[in-house]
């Protein structure tokens, strides 16, 4: 019985250790890129001051969806997995700030949270989402909350 559990031990102490050595090197990469951000200093940051926007009801796991309205009848996208409603997100005023490291990569994001907690001015549903062309994150295209659905669905005309 000591054997057994000596072996068992033995082999869960060898995976563990595996494992570990992988995610430090992770680890060690991350900490490198964020090196390189720190000696940048540098950071593309994008405002984001809308009077509404619309969710979009997420389909299996592609991440949060918005467009924000922006002045001069425009709407900005934004997409992802970090924008999921939280605390004080979405919101009607927030920045998006790219950390760039030493070769102009992004190598993190943070979400500059200004406003309070808003709510969307309209969902569209995940069946009306599915016939819809979807900008791009922080593509911006003409257009108005009331009448996005018209807006996208004429993207994909003018795609095809």
């Amino acid at each position: 019985m000591t054997a057994f559990w000596g072996v068992v031990g033995a082999g869960l102490a060898w995976w563990v250790r595996r494992d570990m050595g992988r995610d430090a090197a992770d680890l060690h990469g991350l900490a490198a890129n964020l090196e390189s951000a720190l000696t940048r200093n540098l950071a593309e940051v994008y405002d984001l001051r809308a009077a509404a926007f619309v969710a979009f009801e997420e389909i299996e796991d592609e991440g949060a969806c918005y467009a924000f309205a922006l002045p001069g009848d425009q709407l900005a996208f934004v997409t992802g997995q970090e924008f999921y409603e939280g605390a004080r997100f979405p919101s009607l005023d927030f920045s998006l700030v790219y950390l760039l490291d030493e070769r102009d990569r992004p190598v993190d994001m943070l979400i500059d949270k200004r406003g309070s907690r808003a709510l969307p001015a309209r969902t569209i549903p995940a069946a009306t989402k599915r016939a819809l062309v979807l900008p791009e994150h922080l593509q911006v295209i003409d257009g108005r909350p009331d009448d996005l659905e018209l807006r996208l669905s004429s993207l994909e005309r003018r795609e095809q």
